[in-house]
């Protein structure tokens, strides 16, 4: 791709974590009153964290961001959700978001 999405309205808020298994790069939910957890395959998730560190991530939940997939997506609005391993797949319930970016393996969506 000849263009890039990367800063377009980015947004990244600080939570505290409630387990070691958010790491960067994970998709997030709200599990608590400003705390976050990692989602399980088929969540809706708020945002990605971007960073962490003793147990708080910076979670992305804004602007262009890439994500892992094995799933096969098309540019568009699509219902996006948590899948394994710090990934996203298509859903029939998860959050709707606009897919700008499709290559091998990588989704580029906006939050």
């Amino acid at each position: 791709m000849n263009i890039n999405f990367s800063g377009y309205n980015e947004n990244v808020v600080t939570f505290e974590t409630d387990s070691n298994d958010v790491i960067m790069g994970t998709p997030v939910k709200m599990s608590g009153s400003g705390t976050v957890s990692k989602c399980s395959a088929d969540d809706s998730f708020c945002g990605v964290s971007v960073n962490v560190r003793n147990g708080y991530a910076a979670v992305q939940l804004s602007g262009y961001i890439e994500m892992p997939t094995d799933d096969t997506f098309t540019v568009g609005y699509q219902k996006i959700g948590a899948a394994t391993d710090n990934k996203v797949k298509s859903t029939d319930s998860g959050r709707e978001y606009l897919v700008v970016n499709v290559s091998d393996g990588i989704v580029g969506f906006i939050l």
